[in-house]
Order: C-alpha cells, then sequence, then structure tokens
C-alpha cells in the first residue's frame, strides 16, 4: 500500500482546493465567507451540504472501518487510529485558541442579521472554532481511503478529494465554521493521516502478518 502523495488524483485537488482558499483568506475580510454563501442558502444546496457534512462524522468512520475489515484487518486498524488520533487532537486545539464560532462572533457584533442560516441546523456556539473538527476528522479518513486504494484504483482519489473537500466546505455553508478553521482542519487532518501511514510502515505492524488477513481468510502478504 502506498501513500496518498504520490496519487495525483487525490493530491492535485486537494491542493487546488488549499491554494483557492489561501488567496480567499488573504483578500477577504474574516467572515466574509459566511455572508458571501448567504444567497447559496436555498434548496437543494441546504439538504445537500447537510448531507455532505455527515462524511466527516463519527458515523462515516464507523461505516468506512467496518467495511474495511472485510478487504483487510489492516485497513479497518489504520482508520480507527486515524479517528482515536483526530478526536483528542482536535478538542485539545480547540481548547487552547478558544476561537468564536461564526454565529458567536456576529453576534457579539451585532451583526447576526447579515447572517441567513440554513432552516433545522443548530448552530454550534462559544469558542470551539479553530480548527474544524469535521474538516479535520474528513481530511484523514479520505485521504487513508486515497492512501488504500490508490495502487489499483487510483482514480478513487478524486472521489477521496472531493467528499473531503465537500465536507469542509459544508462547515461553511451551515455557518459552523470560518474558512480558516476549515483550512487548518484540513492541513491536520493531512498530518494525522500521514502519521498514520508512517505508523504502518513501522517494523511491528509490518511484521504483523496477520493484520493481511479478514474474515475467513488468513493473513496474507504485507500491505
Amino acid at each position: 500500500m502506498k501513500n496518498g502523495w504520490g496519487n495525483g488524483w487525490f493530491t492535485i485537488p486537494v491542493l487546488l482546493f488549499f491554494n483557492a482558499g489561501l488567496v480567499l483568506a488573504l483578500f477577504s475580510s474574516y467572515g466574509d465567507e459566511i455572508v458571501l454563501l448567504n444567497g447559496w442558502r436555498t434548496e437543494p444546496f441546504n439538504t445537500l451540504f447537510q448531507g455532505a457534512t455527515l462524511l466527516g462524522e463519527v458515523s462515516a468512520y464507523l461505516i468506512f472501518g467496518m467495511g474495511a475489515m472485510f478487504f483487510r484487518y489492516r485497513y479497518a486498524l489504520l482508520i480507527a487510529l486515524a479517528g482515536l488520533v483526530t478526536l483528542p487532537a482536535v478538542y485539545s486545539i480547540k481548547e487552547y485558541f478558544a476561537i468564536d464560532r461564526p454565529i458567536t462572533f456576529f453576534r457579539n457584533r451585532g451583526l447576526a442579521e447579515l447572517v441567513v442560516t440554513v432552516p433545522g441546523v443548530e448552530l454550534n456556539i462559544g469558542q470551539t472554532s479553530f480548527p474544524s473538527g469535521h474538516t479535520m476528522a474528513a481530511f484523514a479518513l479520505y485521504g487513508i481511503i486515497a492512501a488504500i486504494t490508490g495502487t489499483k484504483y487510483p482514480k478513487w482519489g478524486l472521489l477521496c478529494a472531493g467528499c473531503a473537500i465537500a465536507t469542509g466546505i459544508s462547515r461553511i455553508f451551515l455557518v459552523q465554521h470560518f474558512l480558516v478553521d476549515i483550512l487548518a482542519g484540513a492541513a491536520l487532518g493531512l498530518a494525522v493521516c500521514y502519521l498514520v501511514l508512517r505508523i504502518n510502515q513501522s517494523a511491528p505492524l509490518q511484521n504483523a502478518r496477520w493484520l493481511d488477513g479478514r474474515p475467513g481468510r488468513s493473513g496474507g502478504s504485507s500491505a
């Protein structure tokens, strides 16, 4: 199993996303991206982005983790490791930076009326905006899936990149995070992905041949 960075179908869209996001962040005022999407918060986009945000939740890890187990136990372990690293890391970083959520930011400045929200979406409040946990989780998860599938099915990397990017954009669309939050979350998620793939290359895991088995089949060649 190769790392995801060698798969251009994943790497190129991710780099384009980062570059576009950085340019927008540099040449716009903090919070402009929230207001910019006001006119788009209608159907079918409301429903689409509410669905997209689910791609970065625990349920996604459970679904892909359980599915991966039927191919190799190793794949399920890597997905589980990504989740176990992401969860405590994102909460620790949020607590350290203590940045206002978008709706809190606008309310504190008497500008809440500028923001159109998505009906039925409960807005997170307080100082837990930076970084985006959903985005971090998504880039870690789909980066690993891109690495797992990259050898035989490299074009699946485009779908993985799309899922990760859509998750990040959904957090802005749903007025849960700022652009800088999702860019930081994406970078941290890719760092988690890299860390987990490096752990997979360590001697203990490479020598654990049973990890290359699956239900009904004994371990085979190393991933």
